[in-house]
C-alpha cells in the first residue's frame, strides 16, 4: 500500500540565483540567465528543435481590435423572411428554439402579438434553464470569478495567459494580456499572431486532435475556431468564426476529444455542458441538474471518459463510450470545488479540491471485470485514494534569512502522456513541484516520490505549466513547458536515469549542487477517501 507523500520530503533547491533547467541522471542542473539557452548546456540536445519563446511587455499591443478575414466572409448571405427562416429552424431544432428565432426578429416582421409571445415566452425559458438563483454577471475577482477558476496564476496581469502544445507537432499556442494568440512552432522563422474582435479573455485553449491547423479558444463571448495559416507570408490567411450558444458566456474551458471529432465547452454561468459540432456551428447542451455552472472539462487519453466540474462541491465523471448512450457518476468532494484534475493510463484521475489542507487524490476508473472481491477498502475500484498531502511547507537557509514556501491552494496540475511524472503549480509558491509516478495495468498508482522543486530566476513566479504530449520515447525524455511572469516561456526536460553509465563530467559538477530524491518508506499511513459516489 502506498504511503501519504508530503512536501517535506522534497529537499531544498540551492540558495543561490540560478534557474533550475533540467533533470537529468537523477539530478537536477540550474543555470544562470545568460548560459540557460546555450549549446554547452546538457538540456540543450534535449531542446534544439524546441522554439524560443519570451514576450516583452513591449511586444504587447494596444487594445484596437482587428477581424482577421476569411473565405466565409467573400460570400453574401441569403437573406430569407423572418417566417421562412422561424419554419427552417422548427424543422431543424423544434419548437423551442423556433420560438427563441421568432424572439429576436423584428417585430414588424412577424406581428407585434407574436413577437410579445415568443419573447414572453423566451424570458420565461431562460429563467427556467439558467436558474433564478444563478447570476450571469461574474464578479471580477474572488470565489465564482474566471480568475478563481482558470489554470494560470494571477491571469489577470500575468504577460502569458494560457499556453497549449499541439498534440502531434512541436507547435504551441500562447495567448497573451493583449488578447492575442501567438504560434511559436520547429522550423518557422516568424511567429504567427492570430487576433480577432471577439477574441477577448482568452482563458483556455485546445488544438484539435488530428487536424494540424484548427484551434479553439474560450473567449468572453464564446468559443473561437480558428484555422491558422503558418509562415510570415500567409499569417493574413488565417481566419476564424465564433460558436455562441444562448447563457452560455464567458466560455471559461473548451476541450477536443482525443479523436477530434467533438468539442466540449463549458462556463461559469451555465449549468450545461455544450457538445459542438464544428462543421455546422450548432451546439447541443449536455443538461444535469445541481453544481451550478461548469468550472472545467477533461477528457481521457482514449477517449472514454470526460471529466465535468461544477462550482460547487459535485463533480461528475461520464462514460463517452462508442455506440452507447452517454451515462455519468455523480460524485462529490467534502468542501470546496475541484481546483484541478487530469487523466494518466489506463483511466487513472488525479484529482485535487481548494478545500485547506490540499490533497491529491487518485481515482481508478478501468472497470475491472475479473475483480470478485468487494472488500470495500482502498483496493476497491470506486474509491478515491489520497496520495500526496499539499500543506504549505517553508525551507529556510543554513543563516536562516531567506526561505521558500511550497504548497496550498493549486492554481495548475498536469500529467505527462505516459504517466511518469506529475507537475502542481500553487497560487502562493514561487516554485513548481515534480513528483515521478508509475500506473499500474489496473488503473491504480502503483508508485510516487518526489522528483524535484523548479525555481526560477530571482523574481519570477509560474504563470502556467503543461507538459509536451509527445513523449520522447527514443530519449526517454519528457519535457514540462513553464510560462513564468516575466514572460519568459522554457522548457524543463527530464531525462530518465542511464543505467550502468556514469554521468558526464558537467553532470557531476552540476549533482554537487544538485538534490537527489528518494522515496521514504516511513511516511505516515494513507487515509481512505471521504468523497463519496452518489448514485
Amino acid at each position: 500500500m502506498l504511503k501519504l507523500l508530503s512536501l517535506r520530503d522534497f529537499e531544498s533547491p540551492p540558495w543561490n540565483e540560478l534557474a533550475t533547467a533540467s533533470f537529468i541522471n537523477n539530478a537536477a542542473l540550474y543555470s544562470a540567465p545568460n548560459d540557460i539557452e546555450k549549446e554547452s548546456q546538457p538540456h540543450f540536445n534535449h531542446l534544439r528543435d524546441f522554439p524560443a519563446i519570451c514576450i516583452t511587455p513591449d511586444m504587447l499591443a494596444t487594445r484596437e481590435t482587428h477581424r482577421t478575414i476569411g473565405a466565409r466572409d467573400l460570400f453574401l448571405p441569403v437573406q430569407d423572411s423572418a417566417f421562412k427562416k422561424i419554419v427552417s429552424i422548427w424543422r431543424e431544432k423544434g419548437v423551442l428554439e423556433a420560438i427563441r428565432t421568432a424572439a429576436g426578429e423584428n417585430p414588424s416582421e412577424i406581428t407585434l402579438p407574436v413577437h410579445w409571445l415568443a419573447a414572453r415566452i423566451t424570458q420565461i425559458l431562460d429563467v427556467i434553464e439558467r436558474g433564478s438563483f444563478w447570476s450571469s454577471v461574474l464578479p471580477p475577482t474572488g470565489s465564482g470569478s474566471i480568475v478563481d477558476v482558470v489554470f494560470t496564476r494571477d491571469w489577470l496581469i500575468a504577460l502569458v495567459r494560457c499556453i497549449a502544445w499541439h498534440p502531434h507537432c512541436i507547435r504551441i499556442a500562447v495567448a497573451t494580456r493583449d488578447d492575442r494568440i501567438r504560434i511559436f512552432s520547429t522550423g518557422n522563422i516568424g511567429t504567427a499572431t492570430l487576433r480577432h474582435s471577439g477574441q477577448k479573455s482568452v482563458c483556455c485553449m485546445s488544438w484539435r486532435p488530428h487536424a494540424g491547423r484548427e484551434l479553439a479558444a474560450a473567449c468572453q463571448n464564446g468559443v473561437l475556431i480558428w484555422t491558422v495559416e503558418l509562415g510570415a507570408a500567409s499569417n493574413s490567411l488565417s481566419h476564424a468564426f465564433m460558436l455562441k450558444y444562448r447563457n452560455h458566456a464567458p466560455v471559461t474551458s473548451v476541450s477536443w476529444g482525443p479523436q477530434g471529432d467533438i468539442l466540449v465547452s463549458c462556463s461559469l454561468t451555465d449549468m450545461n455542458m455544450i457538445i459542438w459540432d464544428v462543421a455546422k456551428e450548432s451546439g447541443v447542451p449536455l443538461k444535469r441538474v445541481g453544481g451550478g455552472g461548469l468550472c472545467f472539462t477533461r477528457w481521457s487519453s482514449c477517449g472514454s471518459r470526460l471529466l465535468a466540474t461544477t462550482c460547487r462541491k459535485v463533480f461528475r465523471v461520464w462514460n463517452t463510450g462508442v455506440g452507447t448512450p452517454w451515462t455519468t457518476e455523480r460524485w462529490t468532494v467534502p468542501s470546496g470545488r475541484v481546483a484541478a484534475a487530469c487523466f494518466g493510463p489506463n483511466l487513472t484521475l488525479l484529482f485535487t479540491s481548494t478545500e485547506d489542507p490540499a490533497m491529491v487524490f487518485s481515482l481508478p476508473l478501468q472497470e475491472q471485470i475479473f475483480d470478485v472481491k468487494k472488500s470495500g477498502t482502498l483496493n476497491d475500484t470506486k474509491v478515491a485514494a489520497p496520495l500526496i498531502d499539499l500543506s504549505r511547507v517553508t525551507f529556510s537557509s543554513d543563516e536562516g534569512d531567506l526561505d521558500y514556501t511550497v504548497g496550498g491552494r493549486v492554481v495548475s496540475m498536469d500529467w505527462d502522456s505516459v504517466g511518469k511524472y506529475l507537475a502542481i503549480m500553487f497560487q502562493d509558491s514561487p516554485m513548481v513541484a515534480i513528483f515521478k509516478t508509475k500506473v499500474g495495468s489496473i488503473s491504480r498508482i502503483t508508485e510516487v516520490k518526489p522528483l524535484c522543486l523548479v525555481k526560477g530566476f530571482p523574481g519570477e513566479v509560474p504563470s502556467c505549466i503543461q507538459f509536451y504530449p509527445n513523449y520522447q520515447r527514443n530519449n526517454d525524455v519528457s519535457i514540462l513547458t513553464i510560462a513564468w511572469n516575466s514572460g519568459s516561456v522554457r522548457h524543463f526536460p527530464i531525462v530518465d536515469e542511464v543505467n550502468g553509465e556514469m554521468q558526464t563530467d558537467t553532470c557531476k559538477a552540476a549533482a554537487i549542487l544538485s538534490n537527489t530524491f528518494t522515496y521514504n518508506d516511513d511516511l505516515q499511513a494513507s487515509l481512505y477517501s471521504s468523497f463519496s459516489l452518489i448514485q
